[in-house]
């Protein structure tokens, strides 16, 4: 594969380090339906949780096992079979409701925003559509249903290793 343009190369870098920090520390911000006097409450259309994990070809030294995500990173290693270890860097949950934004990683320059178009025609998932937004530019827009399994999204190169976001169902009894 040819090398991505060094303007490419910045925007990737950006979208990771603003991955990684938000889900390092920062803040995942949820509209919440509102509450009306006499109005029943809007259902939740789920809970979404949100996994940035580092992938690498080789655990590095000293790193520890994480045996609370062991089912996900077994998965993680099938989708990814060039990379043996995956490090959880951040995780949040949120919930999602139908004509209400949930932002994750809101800065000043990078936004990533997940709208739920309501449960899916099955009714065991959550439709979703996610955009990611490069200040007042959307540079990716993809549809996701979120079932029993996880969505992985792989980000760009990070260190000696990839970055990989994960969404999946928060009260998904299989995770």
């Amino acid at each position: 594969m040819a090398p991505l343009p060094s303007s490419r190369r910045i925007i990737w870098a950006g979208i990771a380090a603003a991955i990684a920090a938000c889900l390092m520390g920062g803040t995942f911000l949820a509209q919440e339906a509102p509450k009306t006097a006499g109005a029943t409450e809007q259902p939740c259309d789920g809970d979404v949780w949100c996994g940035l994990f580092v992938a690498r070809a080789e655990a590095p030294s000293g790193a520890p096992a994480d045996p609370a995500h062991a089912a996900l990173q077994e998965k993680l290693a099938k989708a990814f079979p060039s990379h043996r270890h995956f490090q959880l860097v951040g995780e949040k949950t949120g919930s999602v409701y139908k004509e209400y934004e949930c932002w994750i990683v809101p800065t000043k320059q990078l936004f990533l925003k997940l709208d739920s178009l309501g449960p899916d025609a099955s009714k065991d998932g959550v439709h979703l559509h996610l955009q990611l937004w490069q200040e007042e530019h959307v540079i990716l827009k993809s549809d996701a249903i979120l079932r029993r399994e996880p969505v992985f999204i792989s980000g760009p190169a990070w260190g000696d290793g990839r970055l990989i976001m994960v969404l999946k169902l928060a009260n998904d009894p299989q995770a």
